[in-house]
């Protein structure tokens, strides 16, 4: 590394091993990142031998097993198609309605009444709250799609 013009003072020389502290980080940095995953997929989605060749290189260094593409990860249905990728919950969503009973029931149009007041000494008391706890739990990763239900999600844990 050379040091930039104007840092020695004249005549005052510098250890061999001197090292900068930054107290400013450069631009960009915090979207390198994002711009090197770019680069990657611009060079990578369009060319199939790439991808191939990829795969190839990283079984000869570790063991993997090509699923094909995904259609399921972690609750998310995945779909691809040439608009785009969807990214939804339908099936974790309707796994959480039968668990919890509430498959037929009918959809609200507002998940929460605008101005309810919530206390914590009204109303009757849960003889069983893992049940609550373990519903709010889905609750709270099913808002990743659905921003919709976040307030109230929110409100009630």
């Amino acid at each position: 590394m050379k040091l930039p013009p104007g840092y020695n003072r004249q005549g005052e020389t510098l250890p061999p091993n001197a090292v900068c502290l930054l107290h400013k980080s450069l631009y960009g940095l915090k979207q390198a990142s994002r711009q090197w995953f770019s680069k990657f997929s611009v060079a990578i989605i369009n060319n199939q031998a790439a991808i191939a060749d990829l795969k190839s290189k990283l079984n000869k260094l570790f063991k993997l097993k090509d699923l094909g593409d995904v259609k399921f990860f972690l609750g998310l249905e995945i779909a691809k198609s040439f608009a785009g990728i969807c990214v939804s919950q339908r099936k974790y969503v309707l796994d959480l309605l039968s668990d919890f009973g509430y498959l037929g029931c009918k959809p609200a149009t507002t998940p929460m009444e605008a101005n309810l007041k919530l206390s914590a000494d009204e109303g009757t008391t849960l003889s069983d709250a893992s049940m609550y706890r373990r519903l709010l739990g889905k609750l709270l990763y099913l808002k990743l799609t659905r921003p919709d239900i976040s307030y109230a999600v929110g409100r009630l844990s």
